[in-house]
């Protein structure tokens, strides 16, 4: 169910359903909404799971953010706002630099772990993409999917239901996020995280290859990884089934 609040006089909405804790606070990644969440958490049917939609898209109110930290920030305030318990942090993509920068800004005891799809410590974004969004931005055209975003052999009516939800997401808002992306660097403070993390990435993503994964779980202290092999960038998505397993068994802060 997606439901909206007004929180610090901005509508913000999400996709949210009751269920056991902790809970599962899921940021999206660049160009993106809540709709990235949906197969995956349709297959945690008994967790209590957020799916947030960062400011300018899908119905939040903008204007969108520059920066990850103001992402955080607005993450912080949600989370405030809306969240009681115990709860985890998942983030694909941009969304996971936004659980790194969370759980390196945060001193409470409800955060209990952070899971990382598909993400690193620095996203440094081609310049190809960023260009491509710059020009698009002007023409009001939706640009071409990046290379590598989804695997050989995706599902078709899967990437033309995401591409269609992508659409609630103003080219201009998904400029600023590459660029958010691009300008994002933690990988000197990654020993600071002091909550468990899960780290799970695929063997055919070209946009955040396996070793910004595995540099994660290399210098995290308390870190888990998990390749799925063949999987790409939108492993969120395509597979469902390894990542909620993931999920399930990953041992976070009692």
């Amino acid at each position: 169910m997606v439901e909206a609040r007004k929180i610090d006089g901005r509508t913000v909405t999400f996709r949210y359903e009751a269920g056991r804790a902790p809970a599962l606070v899921c940021v999206h990644g660049s160009a993106d909404n809540h709709h990235a969440y949906d197969p995956l958490l349709d297959a945690l049917p008994d967790r209590a799971r957020y799916a947030i939609n960062l400011p300018g898209r899908a119905g939040t109110e903008g204007p969108a953010l520059g920066t990850v930290a103001e992402m955080e920030a607005f993450l912080s305030r949600f989370i405030e706002s809306e969240v009681e318990g115990d709860y985890l942090v998942v983030g694909h993509s941009l969304g996971g630099g936004v659980a790194i920068e969370h759980a390196l800004a945060s001193p409470s005891e409800r955060l209990k772990g952070i899971v990382l799809l598909a993400t690193g410590a620095r996203l440094r974004v081609h310049p190809m993409i960023l260009q491509l969004f710059e020009q698009v931005a002007t023409s009001g055209e939706m640009p071409p999917l990046p290379p590598g975003l989804y695997e050989p052999g995706t599902d078709p009516e899967l990437i033309a239901q995401a591409s269609k939800d992508r659409e609630l997401t103003p080219i201009e808002t998904g400029a600023l996020d590459w660029r958010a992306a691009d300008r994002f660097d933690r990988m000197q403070d990654l020993r600071g995280i002091q909550v468990p993390a899960l780290i799970v990435a695929g063997t055919n993503d070209a946009l955040t290859p396996t070793k910004y994964a595995q540099y994660l779980a290399a210098t995290i202290p308390d870190s888990e990884l998990r390749v799925i092999e063949g999987a790409g960038h939108m492993l969120v998505m395509e597979r469902t089934a390894e990542v909620s397993k993931a999920i399930e068994e990953f041992r976070f802060r009692p």
